[in-house]
């Protein structure tokens, strides 16, 4: 599953993300496209085609917010894998289309184009590998995306560095257009082989086919116990919901719109916290830090290739360390990387160095908790009915935030240089903030027992509190209400030395016993 489908669909989907990095200032790609020619103009003329660069680039995330919200019509009548199959045919023709283009008008279909296969294609891979993940593993198995996504981007940022150097020609920019669709012609033979997501065969009704999927996936004979467990926790996750569309936007017992919109934060500061000015605009960065030519490009690669190494690590950490620590630490790194960059990258000299080793910082941060996490996080938190148009509405919000950083980081490097900077700065400090005060822990958790958090929570700022109570008890599936409130109850009065310790210790054991007793229900 991760070999054939995962690695390159991601390596895919960063590929396209950083596939304009690498071109942008290729005289040749402005030559053919004059409209967003930033390099030959000045003054007023260049201040135009920095707004129709910002837009141009941008188009490609508009194509990705559609495809994104698609998902919600047919992903989860037509299955997980069947979407990602149609996010793969449509990225084909999408690069075809874009790396063939004469006119800007073609080169933006094919950016849209390539955008909406990608919306579909990250909308679903996460919640095909979610749902068919143990939970102890799951993290490490999902958040593996990010190495791929760092690994297209630096893919896509070496080819393009090696074709600079190619004979002059449209084939400096055309061959790095191209290149990405050997992964799409790879991953489709093995799409139609891949088991389905247990999870939604469930949701469908075909709960024999989830049995031998869930036995498969586990190792375990179709009857065991390990398999009738998660069988009973996912039937009792699709009790609880109804799945109907608009509940997204009501709270209710299962507090629904406060899921939503802890995956759709997570997800939108993936690209707000700046990433993107770096990944679209590689070249530019490293041009207003005073390095031009091929040792702007240089830096350029070594950059992303200095992130996909990175990446590696939260596969190691996110299981052990848990998703909120490593999301606090990224927003803190983050902050004081773009506050520095700020700071120095518009002097000369030896600062100007400086700003450039925290560039580089700045991608050691990043993968740690806000690359592959903030997907594993958004379908952690989502339930099994709503998890498609969750995830859906939470993609198309981070891309929608890229779009945004896409359109005003042009503008903004051009009148602010590196003092663009601070906007980051701030924002990622905010961010640690919202981390620590909102998101629930779910390392340790299954799909199932994110229910039973958010069901037993009272108000947004009750989320932290009962992750808590559930993972320092050990309490899984179907822990009811009652279980949390005499735990929190049995702690208090020993903590405060009551009078009655017979009487405490007989409630006590009636608890534990009461919570066994649901447990093995």
């Amino acid at each position: 599953m991760v070999l054939l489908v995962v690695a390159p669909s991601f390596v895919l989907f960063g590929y396209c993300n950083g596939s304009t990095g690498g071109i942008a200032t290729n005289l040749h790609f402005v030559k053919q496209f004059p409209k967003i020619d930033t390099v030959t103009t000045t003054g007023g003329q260049n201040a135009q085609n920095a707004r129709v660069k910002g837009v141009v680039v941008g188009c490609y995330d508009l194509g990705a917010v559609v495809g994104s919200l698609l998902c919600i019509g047919y992903s989860d009548r037509i299955g997980r894998l069947k979407t990602i199959l149609i996010g793969l045919i449509l990225s084909i023709i999408a690069l075809a289309i874009q790396a063939s283009a004469f006119s800007l008008a073609q080169f933006v279909v094919g950016r849209l184009l390539i955008g909406a296969a990608i919306g579909a294609i990250s909308a679903s891979v996460p919640i095909w590998q979610a749902e068919c993940s143990s939970t102890a593993h799951r993290g490490a198995f999902v958040v593996l995306e990010g190495v791929c996504i760092s690994s297209g981007i630096s893919l896509s940022e070496w080819v393009a560095f090696g074709l600079s150097f190619a004979p002059e020609g449209a084939a400096q920019w055309r061959v790095p257009l191209i290149f990405p669709v050997i992964f799409p012609f790879l991953v489709i033979p093995f799409v139609l082989m891949m088991p389905e997501s247990p999870r939604w065969l469930a949701r469908v009704g075909r709960l024999n086919e989830a049995r031998t999927v869930l036995a498969v996936l586990n190792g375990e004979d179709e009857h065991s116990n390990a398999v009738n467990e998660e069988m009973n926790g996912i039937e009792h996750s699709l009790s609880l919901v109804k799945g109907k569309f608009n509940e997204i936007f009501t709270n209710g017992e299962e507090r629904i719109s406060h899921r939503t919109a802890l995956a759709c934060w997570g997800l939108m500061v993936q690209q707000m916290c700046g990433i993107s000015a770096l990944v679209f605009y590689t070249n530019t960065v490293f041009e207003d830090l005073n390095f031009h030519g091929v040792h702007a490009r240089l830096l350029s690669t070594c950059l992303t290739t200095f992130q996909t190494c990175c990446s590696v690590a939260p596969l190691f950490l996110v299981d052990r360390v848990g998703r909120r620590t490593l999301f606090v630490i990224a927003g803190i790194g983050l902050s004081i990387c773009s506050a520095i960059i700020a700071g120095t990258g518009s002097l000369k000299g030896s600062a100007s160095v400086a700003a450039t080793v925290f560039v580089f910082f700045y991608q050691f941060f990043y993968p740690f908790g806000f690359l592959g996490q903030t997907f594993l996080y958004a379908t952690e938190v989502a339930p099994l009915r709503l998890r498609v148009p969750i995830m859906a509405i939470a993609n198309a919000t981070q891309w929608l935030s890229q779009f945004v950083v896409a359109q005003v980081t042009p503008p903004g490097t051009s009148n602010l240089g590196s003092h663009y900077w601070i906007i980051y700065a701030v924002l990622n400090a905010f961010f640690v903030v919202v981390f620590y005060i909102f998101f629930p822990e779910t390392r340790g958790m299954s799909l199932e027992d994110m229910d039973e958090v958010f069901k037993n929570s009272r108000s947004i700022f009750d989320t932290v509190r009962v992750a808590k109570k559930m993972m320092a008890s050990g309490l899984g599936h179907g822990l009811p209400r009652d279980g949390v409130v005499a735990v929190e109850e049995a702690e208090s009065k020993s903590e405060t030395g009551g009078s009655d310790s017979g009487a405490l210790a007989g409630k006590e054991a009636g608890t534990v016993e009461m919570l066994e007793h649901e447990k093995k229900q």
